[in-house]
């Protein structure tokens, strides 16, 4: 696994031991941020089930200013420890190791413009993001929230203050994109 883009561009991040963790393919990854394009820079990215910290690595090497990212496994967030570490991003990211459904409701409001989560594909845990996220936003008004699931998984068109305004399909994987409606 490599960073694709930015200036780690290239860098090689390490993988866990086992199957329990699923990164995004890099196809995915540069399909993201092509389409949020320079919104990347100088932003606060969430990254939820971060796993290895791929994704919200290469926000930092893209030019996002701070990363939080949460993972559950205690040796998963080892890993993303190492890479952290390894790529020199210690001071602008934060791991917080615990169930994303249950810390979300702890973060302060507004508190990001990105949130990209990637949650184990057979779980319900997107729905539940989108549930908690819906009532108690801690996405920027402008902000931009991004689901990973399975292609044939669909993805509510709204919940409460959040609206879908794209659906992107790369293979057996899609993003939606989830924000505000500014009519």
């Amino acid at each position: 696994m490599r960073i694709t883009g930015g200036s780690a561009r290239g860098q090689i991040i390490i993988g866990p031991k086992g199957s329990h963790v699923r990164p995004s393919a890099s196809k995915l990854r540069q399909a993201f941020f092509n389409i949020i394009g320079n919104k990347i820079e100088n932003v606060a990215f969430l990254d939820l089930c971060a796993g290895t910290g791929l994704m919200g690595l290469e926000a930092l090497s893209r030019g996002a200013k701070h990363l939080t990212a949460i993972e559950h496994h205690r040796p998963t967030a080892k890993t993303l420890e190492l890479n952290i570490e390894k790529l020199g991003f210690e001071k602008e990211t934060e791991i917080i190791i615990a169930d994303v459904c249950k810390y979300l409701p702890k973060l302060r409001e507004a508190s990001f413009d990105i949130i990209y989560t990637d949650p184990p594909y057979k779980t319900q845990i997107g729905q539940i993001v989108l549930q908690i996220l819906g009532k108690k936003s801690i996405l920027k008004l402008n902000g931009i929230l991004a689901i990973e699931h399975l292609s044939n998984q669909e993805m509510p068109e709204h919940q409460d203050l959040l609206f879908k305004h794209d659906t992107r399909k790369y293979g057996q994987s899609s993003i939606s994109f989830y924000g505000y409606n500014h009519n």
